[in-house]
C-alpha cells in the first residue's frame, strides 16, 4: 500500500503502523484550500485545531494532523499556505489565489 501511495509510515523510520489515506494528500491540500475559501478564512491566521475541530462539522474535521502538515505543505509549494509560529505551537496562513 506504501508503495501504491495509498498510504504512508507513521510515524516515519518505522514499518508496523500506517496511516491509510482515504484521500490523498493532494485532494486533502484541495479540500483545505476551498474550506478556508468558503469559510473567509484567507489571509487569517488559524492553528492546526482551528481546522481539525471547527465549530461547525467539516470535511477537516477530526483529519489527522500528519495528514494536515503534508496538505498544508502542498499548499505552501503552490504559495496558497504558509505556516506560521505562534505562541501555542504553530498556525498556517492562506492566501487568496491571484485572478
Amino acid at each position: 500500500m506504501v508503495s501504491q501511495n495509498v498510504a504512508t509510515y507513521e510515524p516515519a523510520k518505522q514499518t508496523r503502523t500506517v496511516l491509510l489515506y482515504w484521500r490523498l494528500p493532494e485532494e486533502w491540500a484541495e479540500v483545505l484550500y476551498q474550506w478556508a475559501s468558503s469559510t473567509g478564512q484567507l489571509n487569517t491566521i488559524l492553528t492546526f485545531y482551528d481546522i481539525t475541530d471547527p465549530p461547525v462539522e467539516s470535511p477537516l474535521s477530526n483529519i489527522p494532523i500528519p495528514l494536515l502538515r503534508k496538505a498544508i505543505t502542498i499548499l505552501i509549494k503552490s504559495n496558497r499556505a504558509q505556516t506560521i509560529a505562534i505562541p501555542d505551537g504553530e498556525g498556517v496562513r492562506f492566501f487568496a489565489q491571484a485572478k
